[in-house]
């Protein structure tokens, strides 16, 4: 099926009234889902820049990959480009929608496939096991993020992750932090749940037999990278990406944490 400009436009305009468009496509004729420059760090095409040259890394020719949360698909489709065969799953039923009428209009013959389905599931864990998983802006989405993340490393031996996480630093410890932010009323999936450091999504998949673990991490970026593997590959040959803030301003955030957690504790004692 061919799709013209005004149909396009009808359609991306229909869907994004069901649900606001999270990712930027650039469609046929020049539609945009979400037009704008994008600065923000958890928005697709910034990531996308972050993340290409873990891909071409990765090699994922030929390669069966699970994209976990993959909203409305923009990453499924951009690992299939790269010949890798790709399911993307989802349990918002809305993003599904909109990530098979990007499909149809931008790439109806890739090996990419959609469905609704939610990790802790029995439909899930009897999934086939694939080549690789990725796992973007998914760990403090989950309200059970331990039993969340085993049940990724049963269908992968190799996964990346994009968070929001607790910091390196003092933070450099396994840490869980639940977030302060009350559950998002017009998006649920997309409320926050738990704020892992580092080392606390490494020792829950430590557990599950991983033993690799490459970190990329910038202080002004609020997301943070990892790349977890049971068996050694040449992307963990190479040292973790992190670059310091330097003692002042860490000194400095640490200082705000400390005295916001005060403030809390105090104004609890307070209300009680």
């Amino acid at each position: 099926m061919k799709y013209d400009k005004k149909s396009i436009t009808e359609k991306v305009s229909e869907l994004g009234c069901i649900q606001p468009w999270n990712h930027n496509f650039i469609l046929p004729e020049g539609v945009e889902t979400r037009p704008g420059n994008q600065v923000s760090h958890g928005k697709n095409l910034v990531k996308l820049k972050r993340l290409k040259p873990l891909f071409d890394l990765l090699d994922l020719k030929g390669k069966k990959v699970l994209d976990m949360g993959c909203n409305e698909g923009f990453f499924s489709l951009e690992m299939a480009s790269s010949g890798a065969d790709v399911n993307g799953i989802d349990i918002d039923e809305k993003r599904i929608l909109k990530a098979n009428f990007i499909k149809k209009v931008l790439a109806p013959d890739l090996p990419v496939s959609f469905c609704v389905q939610d990790i802790y599931s029995p439909e899930f864990s009897s999934q086939n096991r694939f080549d690789l998983c990725l796992c973007l802006g998914f760990v403090h989405r989950v309200p059970d993020p331990f039993r969340a993340l085993a049940s990724l490393a049963d269908r992968s031996d190799m996964i990346v992750f994009e968070w929001k996480a607790l910091k390196h630093g003092p933070h450099d410890q396994a840490f869980a932090y639940l977030s302060p932010k009350d559950i998002n009323r017009e998006d649920f999936y997309g409320t926050e749940y738990w704020i892992l450091s580092f080392s606390a999504v490494e020792r829950i998949l430590a557990r599950q037999g991983f033993k690799y673990f490459h970190r990329i991490d910038d202080p002004r970026q609020k997301r943070a990278i990892l790349v977890a593997g049971r068996v050694n590959h040449r992307i963990f040959d190479s040292p973790d990406l992190i670059l310091h803030r330097g003692r002042v301003r860490a000194l400095l955030s640490h200082g705000k944490r400390f005295w916001k957690t005060c403030c809390g504790i105090i104004s609890g004692r307070v209300n009680s």
